[in-house]
């Protein structure tokens, strides 16, 4: 059914924001400061969910911002995101630094007795860094730096390898002690620098980095990892001059070169031009640089030019196998360009590379969602909310896959734990920064994660029929997204389903007045006006829903009215189906998402003496509902000798008399509430029904895309819907001669199947026999109606009755000279629509003279 609000299609990727890694390792003789020329590429690519009034509402949410703990100091964005704690030193009292710890024992290496001894050892600890077993490096310094703890170069090297193990602490401790061994040491005082970085002590660091240049003026990686540091700070003007600097002492510096066109590209639209000069610029030093590639790759991604990324991330990942920033980044274009499962090969080559990132596991999960893949998607967002439980975002994302999945109470259990998460979450250094640089943006995105997540919440609920706990979660996205459009209309949408008309119509004008062209929004609103018989303007309204309809239509979109509704309203037979088609196909496609392999059918064969039909009945609506009350005794009345009848629960059960006798009846029942649509239609396939009834069509609770995946071999539409569905996969309707007269037959896609008399099964006589007996029946006088008149009633919903149809019941009443004030008894909404009945009424007299 129509969306009341849309932002955007089916599916999701979390923003990805990869751990960095180190492009080049610092020299053995000097430990100098090093730096990474990967970044940590992120996806804004938030996604809403927008509920609606039918079953085909709810999108993904992907929020930015959240960071997996990099590997290298900065990024060639110079984005170094800070670890669970922030370090605090006070520059140049050395005792507030960490003191340095006893090193791990050395295993199978004993203590040097000779210079060349020591100077061999020293070499291998060099090697052993340089390779990347650092490990094994700190054990080689371990005998090392028993014969000579004041050894700066010894202290450096350890210093480096703590460094590389993250143990930034110990790393900022023997670069410490080097400065109080030697404080001329350049290359100590920027070590310690980076390491202040990491823990997101970034004042301190540039301190420390500007010491270093004053020791050492040519020294660009100080320059180079100070500029990394100032972006932190938001001083991105400084940054650009720290950059300059680096490459007047060295032009040919590849690395700086890309840094700088990161920055650039940061900049969005302005520095795009000054970020391509950059990595052309690198490139023409060393076109085998793979991160000026990836660079490349990212700035054609964010102008939305994928298929030119994708050629940048081929050539970068080309020249370095494992880099997996440049993998992520060819995922999501590809993502883009609709080639799902070669995104899908990226990011899980990205989990390959990268096996404990929470990240790169929730963009595997999101490319499996893309594609149906539910099962793979849950699996991958649980394990990477093991990896790092404060992850909101998976949380709200793992929600939406468990809803898909059909598991609602899981759902609404993750969407309620993304919400706590983010009220509970930390204000980390990045946040606060964020906060201070541009607090209106800052709390603007805050309140759009926090308006995803409870957006979310109020779907599924309103899904569930819990009005009230809906409204309350939509009104919090009103609060936080006051000028949202989408928003109003959702909340207008839990209002409508409470019966608060009023308020609801009120909120959807609230929403055309921020969007004028919203169709979900205006064709919702009609719907709420008819509700309430609110029939001014209505040939206007109804002019302009029908423009609105056929232009989706055009635009190959889901048209915004209902088909249930098109029924009531005033359209043209071609129209109605027109939209009950679009609809149909929505199905076909989701249905195909699922990746559900082929479905068996039973042979078809003339059936043998003792051998019996099998037919299955699907619906939402086994229990209290019109449908039960009138077809309760259908499913259990069958001869068994001849049929064997299934039926197949959509909901689960309201403990009603209707649910308990169909259950208590039927041959055969099963709650399938729960399934997944697949697994669904897999049972009907295993159960070998050949023929699946549809009881609900286009009505609430329905789920069309069992049927899209054919699971029997002759499938029809019956009772609950008695138009057309326009489905190619519903090919034949259950009705009669009176509903669907033969000359009419263009005005459905099905093949008719006509019963005798009246295709509308009504049960009330076997089912209600008090009612023939007059002694349990209530007086009119109880009941507020005069004895003596004739009662008329109409027991439709209100939106199905029209001015035509007023008219002519007016008419009628002249002629039966009975006084409307008399004659009329409505119940649902009684005062409002009495005195817009009554207004309607006088303006008709006032326009006959």
């Amino acid at each position: 059914m129509a969306s009341a609000c849309t932002l955007h299609p089916h599916g999701f990727l979390l923003p990805f924001m990869q751990q960095q890694s180190q492009d080049s390792q610092p020299t053995a003789q000097q430990y100098e400061a090093w730096r990474s020329t990967e970044d940590a590429t992120r996806s804004q690519s938030s996604r809403h969910a927008a509920s609606s009034d039918g079953p085909y509402d709810h999108g993904n949410a992907a929020f930015s911002g959240y960071a997996s703990n990099p590997a290298s100091i900065t990024s060639s964005r110079g984005h170094a995101v800070s670890t669970a704690h922030t370090y605090q030193p006070q520059y140049s009292t050395a005792s507030n630094f960490p003191v340095p710890q006893a090193l791990p024992q050395a295993l199978q290496v004993t203590a040097p007795t000779s210079s060349a001894e020591y100077e061999a050892l020293r070499n291998q600890a060099h090697e052993a860094y340089r390779s990347g077993d650092f490990h094994r490096a700190l054990q080689l310094c371990q005998s090392v730096y028993l014969v000579n703890p004041n050894k700066t170069d010894v202290l450096l090297l350890i210093g480096a390898i703590y460094y590389q193990l993250g143990n930034y602490e110990q790393c900022i401790a023997f670069n410490d002690r080097c400065i109080l061994l030697d404080p001329h040491m350049a290359e100590a005082h920027a070590n310690l620098a980076n390491a202040l970085q990491q823990l997101g002590n970034f004042d301190m660091a540039v301190i420390y980095y500007q010491s270093a240049l004053r020791l050492k003026p040519t020294f660009t990686d100080a320059y180079n990892n100070m500029a990394s540091a100032l972006v932190q700070k938001g001083l991105i003007p400084q940054a650009v001059e720290c950059y300059n600097a680096a490459l007047q002492i060295n032009p040919n510096l590849v690395d700086v070169h890309n840094n700088l066109g990161d920055l650039w590209r940061a900049q969005g639209q302005v520095g795009r031009q000054a970020a391509q000069q950059c990595y052309s610029e690198a490139l023409r030093i060393d076109n085998t640089y793979a991160p000026a590639w990836r660079g490349l790759g990212d700035m054609f991604r964010e102008n939305n030019e994928h298929q030119q990324a994708v050629t940048c991330y081929q050539e970068a990942v080309r020249l370095r196998t494992s880099y997996a920033d440049a993998y992520t980044g060819m995922g999501v274009s590809l993502k883009e360009l609709k080639r799902k499962e070669e995104a899908e090969q990226c990011f899980a080559q990205v989990v390959r590379l990268r096996p404990n990132c929470a990240l790169s596991l929730g963009n595997l999960a999101g490319v499996y969602y893309e594609q149906g893949k539910l099962n793979e998607a849950i699996q991958s967002y649980q394990e990477a909310i093991a990896r790092e439980p404060n992850f909101p975002e998976a949380y709200n994302n793992l929600g939406n896959a468990l809803r898909e999945a059909s598991r609602p109470d899981e759902a609404i259990a993750c969407y309620t734990m993304c919400i706590q998460l983010q009220f509970a979450r930390p204000q980390n250094a990045q946040m606060a920064r964020a906060l201070q640089a541009n607090p209106q943006m800052a709390a603007m995105q805050q309140a759009q994660r926090l308006g995803v997540a409870y957006n979310n919440l109020g779907g599924i609920l309103k899904m569930q029929g819990r009005a009230a706990e809906a409204i309350a979660c939509y009104e919090h996205v009103a609060l936080l997204q006051p000028d949202s459009p989408e928003a109003h209309a959702n909340l207008a949408s839990a209002y409508k389903d409470a019966a608060r008309q009023d308020t609801a119509i009120a909120s959807y004008r609230r929403a055309l007045q921020l969007r004028p062209d919203f169709p979900e929004a205006f064709a919702n609103m009609v719907h709420s006006l008819q509700c309430i018989c609110e029939w001014q303007d209505r040939q206007p309204l109804f002019v302009r829903l029908e423009a609105e309809v056929r232009r989706e239509l055009a635009a190959d979109r889901l048209p915004p009215v209902q088909p249930f509704h098109a029924m009531a309203y005033p359209f043209s037979a071609e129209l109605a189906l027109k939209i009950s088609a679009k609809y149909a196909e929505y199905c076909a496609v989701a249905a195909a998402r699922m990746a559900v392999p082929k479905l068996p059918h039973p042979p078809a064969h003339r059936l043998q003496a003792g051998q019996r039909l099998r037919i299955g009945y699907v619906s939402g609506d086994f229990g209290n509902h019109p449908l039960s009350h009138l077809m309760a005794s259908v499913f259990g009345g069958h001869d068994r000798s001849r049929l064997e009848v299934f039926c197949y629960a959509l909901s689960p059960s309201d403990g009603s008399e209707w649910r308990q006798r169909i259950e208590r009846e039927a041959e055969h029942f099963l709650d399938v509430s729960s399934w997944s649509v697949g697994d669904i239609a897999g049972k009907i396939s295993s159960d070998e029904i050949q023929i699946a009834i549809n009881l609900n069509g286009y009505t609430k609770g329905a789920r069309n895309e069992i049927f899209a995946l054919l699971p029997a071999p002759v499938q029809t539409s019956y009772m609950g819907f008695p138009a057309t569905t326009g489905a190619s996969f519903l090919p034949y309707l259950i009705t009669d001669r009176v509903v669907a007269p033969e000359n009419c037959q263009h005005c459905y896609s099905e093949n008719l199947a006509y019963m005798p008399n009246c295709y509308f099964v009504n049960d009330y006589k076997a089912a209600h026999q008090d009612v023939l007996d007059e002694a349990n029946l209530p007086t009119r006088t109880e009941n507020g109606l005069p004895e003596n008149r004739i009662i008329y009633a109409c027991s439709n919903q209100l939106y199905k009755y029209d001015p035509e149809t007023f008219n002519s019941w007016s008419a009628l009443l002249d002629k039966l000279m009975l006084h409307t004030s008399e004659s009329s008894w409505m119940q649902q909404q009684a005062l409002h629509v009495y005195s817009r009945l009554f207004m309607y009424t006088a303006c008709c007299k006032i326009e006959e003279y």
